[in-house]
């Protein structure tokens, strides 16, 4: 039994691993997301810097006076990295820099973080003026919410 072989196991787990985390960190990196709102929200105007106004806590209701409720899934989740990055056009952190200023100055309340997509979806559809994101592959009843595809905003 040479050294080699004695090496090989670590060598091994050492490259599984590092694919596992490759696959873990970028697996949503490509997938679409898709903007939804509750019924009642209008969203045919909406814009990148009107979206990070919403999502960053500076515009707090909608043309017609009603609150906008912003709904997130964890910071750390990859379709939330996604959504920041692709369509808000921000980082996370910066995102997260933000929602603290206007919390800890006493300004605004912060966004409601949910568990998972299933209850985001859920939220918004059942709050008026509720904003959020869902994967863009998510099958969409109009009668729900209205959604819309990011890509084709203006900038």
């Amino acid at each position: 039994m040479g050294i080699g072989s004695l090496n090989r196991p670590r060598w091994l787990v050492a490259t599984l691993l590092l694919w596992s985390f490759l696959a873990c960190n970028f697996s949503s990196a490509g997938t679409p997301v898709t903007l939804i709102a509750h019924e009642s929200v209008n969203l045919d105007k909406l814009n990148t810097s009107t979206l990070r106004a919403i999502f960053s806590l500076r515009k707090r209701s909608w043309e017609n006076q009603t609150p906008i409720k912003v709904f997130v899934l964890p910071d750390n989740h990859p379709l939330h990295k996604n959504f920041c990055k692709t369509v808000l056009k921000i980082y996370p952190y910066v995102l997260r820099d933000q929602w603290d200023r206007v919390i800890f100055s006493g300004v605004g309340t912060p966004p409601t973080t949910v568990k998972d997509i299933e209850e985001l979806r859920r939220v918004v559809t059942s709050t008026p003026g509720a904003i959020g994101y869902a994967p863009g592959e998510l099958s969409v009843n109009k009668q729900q919410y209205y959604a819309i595809v990011p890509t084709g905003l203006q900038p």
